[in-house]
């Protein structure tokens, strides 16, 4: 699901990137959130929403469902679309654009270290761990903002 982009830059020269698309679900409790801690591949670790990439043919939702069972071996409800969010990998020439979607678990999470999840947690939206990423923050930030 990646295809190539071209942005000119103010000095005329054109940076190509690949677009990596994907999903993340965004599961909470009355005060909680669900992270997932992951490894960057120089070796440093974060926490993020679960979900990963969409395979070709996939529509968002079989591809979210399916992260779910490899990653944390549960299934999902779907209810709403929240907000998309799109930023540069560290590895060079990747942007990734992540389509959320609020969910609701139908059985406990059981990480799945062979699909690089290393733990899982439920943490309160207000404290969440220093090594959160930053589009997470953006996500929840996002759907606060829309609670009555």
């Amino acid at each position: 699901m990646g295809n190539a982009r071209g942005s000119r830059s103010t000095t005329g020269v054109e940076t190509v990137f690949r677009v990596r698309h994907g999903v993340k679900a965004l599961v909470t409790t009355g005060t909680g959130v669900l992270l997932v801690k992951e490894r960057h591949s120089d070796g440093d670790l974060f926490w993020t929403l679960p979900g990963g990439g969409r395979r070709t043919g996939e529509s968002r939702i079989e591809a979210l469902r399916r992260e779910m069972r490899e990653e944390l071996g549960c299934g999902i409800v779907v209810t709403e679309h929240a907000p998309t969010t799109v930023y540069a990998h560290r590895s060079r020439g990747v942007v990734s654009l992540y389509h959320t979607f609020q969910c609701s678990l139908l059985s406990a999470v059981t990480p799945a270290r062979c699909h690089g999840i290393l733990e899982s947690r439920w943490v309160s939206p207000a404290e969440l761990p220093p090594a959160t990423l930053p589009q997470v923050r953006t996500v929840l930030n996002s759907v606060c903002e829309e609670s009555p």
